[in-house]
């Protein structure tokens, strides 16, 4: 029974795998057919820009690839840096002296933590940016036309 669930899993993973991909080339050649219609070109061009486009589609993913691997070497490169640098404050400082630096760290983080909270709603940011900003224009508006009526319009 589960030999027959992990085959239709496996299958499953195939085909949508199959599907993926097609629906990548689909993508270039509706783009190579709207492109074709509005710049209004020959057979000869088209076959051109759909060469062009999926050979830059490789390009962006052979690229994004690349960056996700530095990225994922400077992670590694930066924890194995981090593990060294404590190794190293282990061998200068005393046991005390270290539990008094990991516990000024905690502080650190917990501090960090809270100013992010307090500072959430102080600025037009978040979710609800727009409306709140607009309550806010809305509101600066309707005192100038007040302070203007108050002066008689000057």
């Amino acid at each position: 029974m589960t030999k027959s669930i992990q085959f239709m899993v496996f299958a499953i993973m195939v085909v949508v795998s199959q599907q993926m991909f097609a629906q990548t080339s689909e993508k270039t050649l509706l783009k190579t057919e709207q492109l074709a219609v509005r710049l209004g070109l020959n057979a000869e061009q088209k076959a051109e820009l759909d060469k062009e486009l999926k050979a830059a589609q490789e390009a962006r993913k052979q690229r994004m690839e690349q960056f996700r691997t530095m990225r994922e070497e400077l992670r590694r490169d930066a924890f194995v840096e981090r593990q060294e640098q404590r190794e190293r404050m282990k061998a200068l400082l005393t046991p005390e002296q270290l539990a008094k630096l990991e516990e000024l760290k905690g502080r650190r983080g917990e501090a960090i933590q809270r100013m992010q909270r307090e500072d959430r709603g102080r600025h037009f940011d978040g979710p609800r940016q727009p409306m709140r900003f607009k309550r806010h224009m809305l509101k600066r508006r309707m005192e100038l036309r007040k302070s203007v009526r108050k002066d008689g319009g000057r």
